[in-house]
């Protein structure tokens, strides 16, 4: 057998040759054709009587067909491992290929396309200056932490007059010429989620027994599910209701935040318990730092990327054929389709990835199993702290990430951000941190 590769200097692309003959393959194919010999069963044969010369005319060109097939798989691989290419995705057969007549031909010549991982060099040090920011943390932004706390540990009271956030239940009764009115007995409402302001305002102030006309159709503005499930009806039926109702007030459930006592410092910190307000406010104000840090390493990661593409210059691709192996992959038109609208993100994700792998070299950075776990933990308490649970126990933590961990979706995700994370603090020890405090508004506004 005889490989070689076809690659101009530096090229993004090369050829890879394989030339086969029958001696490469002959002692493997005769191997194979005996086992298919010895389990052959056929009228008038006993079991590995069957004839050689049956059992090749029969499975002759299909073997040799497998036996070529493994051949070239293996060679090719060894091949590119042996010589140390850093090869981009799968060798492809090329297209310039004679079609492989395997029946009359022993002797044969295979030419793959192969795309090559360019050289990429992208080196930090003091003197590449990267933006850090530092949210601001204000005194509104905790309280809102904590109201969200108390809310979890609020409970309803009677109420005699509404207010914006209330709940009411009381009698519906439709008022417009309709067939078969509307009336229900036990309806409930929460007006602060109509959609129209003008139908809200009917409600304001209103009192316990209080009759109010309004319009669901209007106050729903075309949310028809909603407007069903208040008249009980199908969406199709409940459409054609378009006129004003009565509410007749029965009760009125006005919802209180908990109280800020000891009681709440044990629901939210299990564990160490602060002992008064002030202890709590500080915990509650270090926890959402401590989340927003992770904004502002995000926001870091985001500009050392530009920064390091920057630096590493055009990253050379072969554009092409990367295209063409990306697309072979398609199964449907529309997945085709798809994959052609998206093209170019994928090759510029490619380039990152190149990018990025030089970057964890340059700053010796590894990613072990205890920085997999870390990674899981850390987008954990970040999905937790979206519900207001930013404390979960340790222990109960580390279960949740084992168990993602052992996803495999989950993981490559987990894996992307632990390379990311361990990346992020090498670098911040390397580069200059051009650092600036902002408000949490100002922030926001770099990601609009």
């Amino acid at each position: 057998m005889n490989i070689s590769l076809e690659r101009a200097d530096g090229a993004a692309s090369g050829k890879l040759i394989v030339n086969i003959v029958k001696a490469d393959y002959e002692d493997k194919l005769a191997a194979a054709l005996k086992k298919l010999k010895q389990r052959a069963q056929m009228p008038g044969f006993r079991k590995g009587m069957v004839p050689m010369s049956l059992i090749q005319k029969l499975y002759g060109i299909e073997a040799k067909a497998e036996e070529l097939q493994h051949l070239l798989a293996d060679s090719v691989n060894n091949y590119i491992s042996n010589e140390k290419l850093k090869v981009l995705g799968e060798p492809m057969l090329s297209e310039d290929n004679d079609p492989a007549d395997v029946a009359n031909k022993d002797d044969f010549e295979f030419k793959f396309d192969l795309a090559f991982a360019p050289e990429v060099s992208v080196k930090l040090d003091g003197r590449t200056t990267v933006d850090y920011y530092n949210i601001d943390v204000d005194d509104d932004t905790v309280q809102k932490q904590i109201d969200g706390f108390r809310r979890q540990n609020g409970h309803n009271v009677d109420a005699d007059t509404f207010s914006e956030e209330d709940l009411i239940k009381g009698t519906l009764k439709e008022v417009g010429p309709m067939p078969e009115p509307v009336s229900i007995d036990d309806a409930t409402l929460m007006p602060r989620f109509f959609a129209d302001d003008k139908q809200k305002a009917l409600f304001k102030g209103a009192k316990k027994g209080a009759d109010i006309v309004f319009c669901p159709r209007k106050a729903y503005e075309g949310r028809d599910a909603e407007m069903a499930s208040l008249l009980k009806l199908d969406k199709e039926e409940a459409v054609k209701h378009e006129g004003e109702f009565t509410f007749h007030i029965n009760e009125i459930s006005h919802f209180e935040l908990g109280e800020v006592n000891e009681e709440l410092f044990r629901m939210i910190y299990p564990e160490d318990t602060p002992k008064n307000e002030e202890e709590f406010k500080a915990r509650v104000k270090a926890d959402v730092e401590g989340q927003y840090r992770e904004d502002s390493d995000f926001k870091f990661m985001l500009d050392l990327k530009e920064v390091a593409m920057k630096k590493a210059g055009k990253v050379e691709l072969a554009e092409d054929l990367l295209k063409k192996m990306v697309l072979q992959n398609a199964k449907t038109e529309d997945g085709r389709k798809q994959i052609e609208e998206h093209i170019d993100e994928y090759l510029n994700d490619l380039r990152w990835s190149l990018v990025r792998n030089e970057l964890m070299k340059s700053l010796n950075v590894k990613v072990d199993d205890a920085c997999m776990m870390a990674a899981a933990k850390r987008l954990i308490k970040m999905q937790m702290a979206q519900y207001g649970l930013i404390n979960l126990p340790d222990q109960q933590l580390e279960q949740f990430a084992a168990e993602r961990l052992k996803d495999e979706k989950q993981r490559d995700q987990i894996a992307n951000s632990a390379v990311e994370s361990a990346i992020t603090e090498a670098a911040k020890k390397v580069v200059k941190l051009k650092e600036k405090t902002v408000s949490i508004a100002d922030f926001n506004k770099m990601f609009a």
